[in-house]
């Protein structure tokens, strides 16, 4: 291992380490909701978070993997393109919070829950501050600052799970919810931009190209967000009362907590990548991608094997009774978050090679499948529906997308990983469905199996000790 893929490596242990603190940080607050809110309010939250969500992720791609990009290749430089970039983000996150509070009758409307207004006027605050910190972190990442790229996302999941419980607990409900969530957006900003040292002086990157290089990955951004979401929006449409969305909506948090794991790939790779490109070294950007894919694919169908064999205890376990209903659409969303895991690292990797136009061309024509499919899956399967729509969407997406990556490098995921590690996680999963196991014996199963999953890697020859020597990551890179 050379010292770009040690650091690399390491960077992403570290980009693991604080996806972690963001899992139990999110599932502490979700415990919370749960039992505080009760499925109606914690369903309407749900159907709020997910259009906001939507506008935040059109926020932060147009300037998140220019930002990482462009310092990373700027080099002792950065200061310039780093401030271009914070100056567009907050010209960028201005028009969007104005834009979301303006079109907040319209998507209540086009939902058909008209009492969602308010709650979309207020969350559109946070538009204006989330993709700011957003662009903050990417400056560290794009100086390849991971300890505190990983610090300041993990002190933001703390503060939000701190902030959002702490408000509910006084009583003020679902706003409560929503207020935590912009001020631990604006603690993000806070902690960021006292490490990154970005500021707003003019810098000599034109803002343009900046924004040329975001605008194929904002509409990315709009068209993978509108497939993860319509699943939602079509079981809130279509369906009477707040409760199937919020054990769906449960669900999708379960999901997406297990495809942010991957996001410390990305995290990491992404610039380094792009500096073994802009050297010519095809050897060491082939090893990036097919590690890249393989920890996606590792990490994900753990999270699919160990909890997907416990979903019915856990859910009950942790968030109560009341939401029973969620586990066993959770499953087929964990069998989503694989395929949406690999096609996210995909789009990174093309993005990084300078492909983002590909990308959008790829990814258009599966948004029109996708609707279709909810809206006549869902009318007849209710929850199912939308899980088994999600599903099918997630793996065209993923198939053609990893053909792009194999078009560019002529490198992808191994047959032989796939293999081994699909093998494994299914052993695993049938294990954990014939051993039933209620109550707080439940946690002990899961741990059990993430071992044994991991031993049986070892005896496929997937997992040796080269793939523990990242995890030093304290020591000098």
């Amino acid at each position: 291992m050379n010292n770009g893929e040690r650091s690399t490596a390491r960077g992403t242990v570290k980009l693991t380490i604080a996806q972690v603190v963001m899992v139990v940080c999110g599932v502490a607050a979700h415990i919370y909701l749960t039992r505080a809110l009760q499925p109606k309010l914690y369903g309407l939250l749900a159907v709020v978070t997910s259009v906001i969500v939507w506008w935040e992720a059109i926020g932060e791609a147009l300037v998140r993997n220019a930002t990482t990009r462009f310092v990373a290749e700027a080099g002792e430089r950065w200061q310039s393109p780093a401030s271009t970039a914070v100056r567009t983000t907050l010209a960028w996150g201005t028009m969007l919070m104005i834009l979301g509070i303006l079109t907040a009758p319209l998507v209540s409307q086009a939902l058909g829950r008209p009492e969602l207004t308010p709650y979309l006027w207020l969350f559109s605050i946070d538009l204006a501050f989330f993709p700011l910190f957003i662009t903050l972190a990417e400056v560290l990442a794009g100086r390849r600052m991971y300890t505190r790229y990983a610090g300041s996302w993990a002190l933001y999941w703390l503060a939000k799970a701190t902030l959002v419980i702490g408000l509910v607990a006084l009583g003020l409900s679902v706003r409560g919810a929503i207020i935590g969530s912009i001020l631990a957006s604006v603690a993000g900003v806070t902690v960021a931009g006292l490490w990154s040292g970005a500021g707003v002086k003019q810098g000599a990157l034109p803002a343009r190209r900046l924004v040329l290089f975001g605008l194929p990955l904002t509409g990315i951004a709009l068209l993978r967000r509108t497939v993860q979401n319509m699943d939602l929006w079509a079981i809130t449409r279509l369906l009477t009362g707040y409760n199937r969305a919020a054990y769906y909506g449960l669900a999708q948090y379960i999901s997406r907590a297990i495809l942010m794991l991957p996001l410390a790939v990305s995290g990491a790779v992404f610039p380094t990548l792009t500096q073994a490109l802009r050297r010519g070294d095809q050897s060491a950007c082939r090893e990036l991608v097919h590690q890249s894919f393989r920890f996606a694919l590792v990490i994900t169908v753990a999270a699919l094997a160990v909890l997907g064999g416990s979903m019915h205890e856990l859910v009950v376990l942790i968030f109560g009774t009341g939401f029973a209903g969620a586990s066993t659409v959770a499953v087929y969303l964990l069998v989503a978050a694989v395929l949406f895991a690999l096609e996210f690292i995909a789009n990174q990797i093309l993005v990084a090679a300078g492909k983002p136009g590909l990308c959008l061309a790829a990814f258009a024509p599966v948004v029109p499948v996708n609707i279709v499919l909810n809206y006549w899956l869902v009318s007849r399967y209710e929850m199912l529906g939308a899980g088994l729509a999600t599903t099918i969407t997630a793996a065209i997406v993923a198939v053609v997308m990893m053909a792009l990556v194999w078009r560019e490098f002529r490198c992808t995921l191994s047959p032989l990983t796939a293999l081994r590690t699909l093998l494994a996680g299914a052993l695993i999963y049938a294990i954990g469905i014939h051993i039933p196991t209620p109550g707080w014996p439940v946690l002990l199963k899961c741990l059990a199996l993430a071992l044994l999953y991991g031993l049986v890697l070892m005896a496929e020859g997937e997992l040796d000790k080269s793939d523990l020597a990242p995890l030093l990551f304290w020591r000098r890179e």
